[in-house]
C-alpha cells in the first residue's frame, strides 16, 4: 500500500509541476540571451561553448553519483543528448533571423508535438483535456508572437523554418526523457546528455577558442546566464519534472515559455509591447490550468 507524503513534504506530482515551471522561467529567459549573444558568437561556437562548460559542471555534480550509471541512463541521456544539440543550434541558427517573439512562438508549437509523438513511440495517448489545454496553449503562443509593428500576412522564412525544426528535435527529447527519465539518476542523465550534446558539436567548433577570445565584458554576462540557467539548472529542473510527469504534459508546460519570453523581452530586451499578448498569456495560462488543476486535485485526493 503507498504511503502519504510526509507533512510539509510537496507531493510528487505537485514537486514535478513546479520544477518544470521553473525550467521554463529559466529557458525564458534564454531567449533574449540568445539574441544579444549570437551577435557576438556565431550560432555554432555558442551553442557548443555553453554545453562544453555545462558538461563539466554537470560531470562534476555527477561524479560522486558514478555508480548510478547503468545502460539505460547511457543509452537515454546519449539520445536526449543529440536532441539537444540539433535543437538548440537551430534555435540558435533561427534567432539570426527572427525576433525572440517569433521564436518563442515557433518553439512553443513545435514543441507541443511531444504530445502527439509520444502516443507512437511510448503509448501515451493525449487525452480531450490536454488536447484542449493544446490548443489554447498554440493559440495563446501565435497571439504572444505578432509584435506590434508586424506586417500584415504570416510570415516564413529561414529563420522561422530553423526554428520550428529545432523545435521539433526538442520534442523528440522531451519523449526520450519521458521514457528513460523515470528510472535513472538525475544529475547522472543530465551530465551524459550534456557531454554528448558537446562531443556531436566537437568537429564543427575549430574556432570557439578564438571567438570567445575576442568577447567584450558585456558579453559574457548573457553568456553566463545561457550556462548556467539554461545549460544546467534548467536540464536538471526538466529531468526532476519528467520523472512524475507525462510527455504531454511536459509539453503543455513547455507553452508557458514564451510568457516569460516575451516578459524578458519587454522588460530586459527593449522590445515593442502588444496589448494582444496578453490575451495570448492569458489563453496559455488557461490552458495549462485547464489541464493541471484537475490533476493537481486528483493529487491531493
Amino acid at each position: 500500500m503507498p504511503t502519504a507524503p510526509a507533512a510539509g513534504r510537496p507531493r510528487p506530482a505537485v514537486a514535478g509541476l513546479a520544477a518544470m515551471v521553473l525550467a521554463t522561467l529559466l529557458w525564458g529567459g534564454t531567449f533574449v540571451a540568445i539574441r544579444d549573444t549570437v551577435a557576438a558568437i556565431p550560432p555554432l561556437e555558442l551553442v557548443f561553448g555553453r554545453f562544453a562548460i555545462a558538461s563539466v559542471l554537470l560531470a562534476l555534480l555527477a561524479l560522486p553519483r558514478r555508480r548510478r550509471l547503468t545502460r539505460e541512463t547511457l543509452l537515454g541521456g546519449a539520445l536526449a543528448g543529440l536532441c539537444f544539440a540539433g535543437g538548440f543550434l537551430a534555435q540558435a541558427i533561427g534567432l539570426t533571423a527572427t525576433s525572440a517573439g517569433s521564436s518563442a512562438f515557433l518553439t512553443c508549437a513545435g514543441t507541443l508535438l511531444a504530445a502527439f509523438f509520444a502516443w507512437p513511440l511510448l503509448g501515451q495517448r493525449p487525452s480531450g483535456l490536454l488536447l484542449q489545454g493544446l490548443a489554447a496553449a498554440l493559440a495563446g503562443s501565435a497571439l504572444l508572437s505578432i509584435g506590434p509593428a508586424a506586417a500584415p500576412g504570416p510570415r516564413f522564412g529561414p529563420g522561422e523554418a530553423w526554428t520550428l525544426l529545432g523545435a521539433a528535435i526538442f520534442s523528440l527529447q522531451i519523449v526520450v526523457l519521458a521514457r528513460f527519465a523515470p528510472a535513472a539518476d538525475g544529475p547522472v542523465l543530465a551530465a551524459v546528455q550534456a557531454v554528448v550534446c558537446t562531443l556531436v558539436l566537437l568537429p564543427f567548433a575549430g574556432g570557439t577558442a578564438a571567438v570567445f577570445g575576442a568577447l567584450r565584458g558585456a558579453d559574457w554576462l548573457p553568456f553566463a546566464y545561457l550556462v548556467a540557467a539554461g545549460s544546467v539548472v534548467a536540464p536538471l529542473l526538466q529531468i526532476a519534472a519528467q520523472r512524475e510527469l507525462s510527455a504531454g504534459r511536459v509539453a503543455l508546460l513547455f507553452a508557458l515559455e514564451p510568457v516569460f519570453a516575451l516578459g524578458f523581452a519587454l522588460s530586459l530586451g527593449g522590445e515593442s509591447f502588444a496589448p494582444r499578448w496578453w490575451l495570448g498569456a492569458a489563453l496559455i495560462l488557461a490552458g495549462v490550468v485547464r489541464v493541471e488543476w484537475p490533476a493537481a486535485m486528483r493529487s491531493r485526493a
